[in-house]
């Protein structure tokens, strides 16, 4: 355990302020030792359901405003499980056993007046309770936003050889570079970006040894306005799937269009196979050569089945028939229709020989 600076143990310590070690590809919160991917928490706000937990807070004040302190009592308790349930928080809060049982513990007091009032004086979280309700409403509705204008009209998937835009260059792209600065993507002048001092330490990962930035957080939307930006500065960034309309975090390098969960109404096929058997199908509709390329393919594989051709032969045909469709692709796009057709003509001989 560190023993030095905000690292030793306060009993005045917010709850929810947080230290964040912040390294090259992940990060850590608190003494939790799985690395997190800049994103992925972010990623999670985006499709968490809020609901529950924005039920068990109106439960919750409801008793304290009417002063039905055992209805009260007993939505705290609600309230705090499905506050340790909640992206970020669920990652450091570790005493969470030991607070519902001495929540119950109060709950079961005579005088459970006292018992409450008690518990919020120490506790203090009536106002974290609230506060992580209006970050994760804002986080879910700004930052949505600004992820879906950012990222409007790019293309998702890039085609092999094709230059991929920088993030940067989609922010300016979508006029929406000056929100990053002073407002913390708000909607407007008074929603300024936190102000955070940073020092560095080294932490031992599995890895090895790395130099960290430390950081400390008071509320969830100050930690995700960072977690964003030294996200995209890595190229980590939040995509919208365009088959299931779920957020997925794109990695650096990759760029997928779909997630790779289970599509709604399947089984075992995920969006990304569905999407890729999508964007093929499409390809193959919209261009010549692909429709002959697989004619002649689907014809020589049923040749397989029927016991006509062996596996081996089937084989060797295809990697010809690879090799002559990508040459006639490069050549299809740049030539005028008459000698289009003398390609695909040509390409069919090809490919049906034999």
């Amino acid at each position: 355990m560190a023993v030095l600076g905000k690292d030793i143990f306060d009993l005045d310590r917010s709850a929810t302020h947080a230290k964040v070690l912040f390294g090259d590809d992940h990060y850590w919160i608190e003494d939790n030792a799985t690395p997190i991917s800049y994103g992925e928490i972010l990623t999670q706000i985006l499709n968490f359901d809020l609901t529950p937990y924005a039920d068990a807070m109106a439960q919750y004040q409801d008793g304290v405003d009417r002063k039905y302190w055992s209805d009260a009592v007993a939505a705290q308790i609600k309230l705090y499980d499905a506050f340790c349930g909640l992206p970020f928080y669920n990652r450091y809060f570790f005493e969470k056993e030991n607070t519902l049982a001495m929540l119950v513990t109060y709950a079961g007091e005579e005088n459970r007046v006292d018992a409450l009032r008690i518990l919020l004086r120490e506790m203090r979280t009536t106002k974290q309770y609230s506060n992580a309700l209006e970050d994760i409403r804002f986080i879910q509705k700004r930052y949505a936003w600004f992820l879906d204008k950012m990222l409007d009209g790019q293309d998702f998937e890039k085609k092999k050889g094709q230059r991929k835009t920088s993030l940067a260059d989609q922010m300016r792209a979508a006029y929406v570079d000056a929100l990053v600065s002073g407002v913390s993507l708000g909607e407007d002048s008074h929603v300024d970006a936190p102000s955070v001092n940073i020092q560095y330490m080294v932490h031992r990962t599995e890895q090895g040894n790395e130099v960290v930035e430390k950081l400390y957080f008071d509320r969830i939307l100050d930690f995700v306005y960072v977690e964003l930006m030294r996200g995209m500065q890595k190229g980590y960034v939040p995509k919208r799937c365009a088959n299931c309309g779920r957020w997925f975090l794109q990695t650096p390098g990759a760029t997928f269009a779909y997630c790779d969960l289970i599509a709604p109404g399947e089984t075992v096929k995920t969006c990304r196979d569905i999407g890729a058997l999508a964007s093929f199908q499409q390809k193959v509709r919209n261009n010549e050569i692909w429709q002959v390329h697989q004619r002649a393919y689907k014809k020589y594989y049923a040749r397989v089945l029927k016991k006509k051709m062996t596996k081996q032969e089937f084989e060797v045909w295809a990697r010809k028939a690879e090799q002559l469709r990508n040459e006639a692709l490069e050549n299809y796009a740049f030539l005028p229709e008459p000698e289009r057709q003398q390609l695909v003509e040509e390409l069919t001989a090809k490919l049906n020989e034999g």
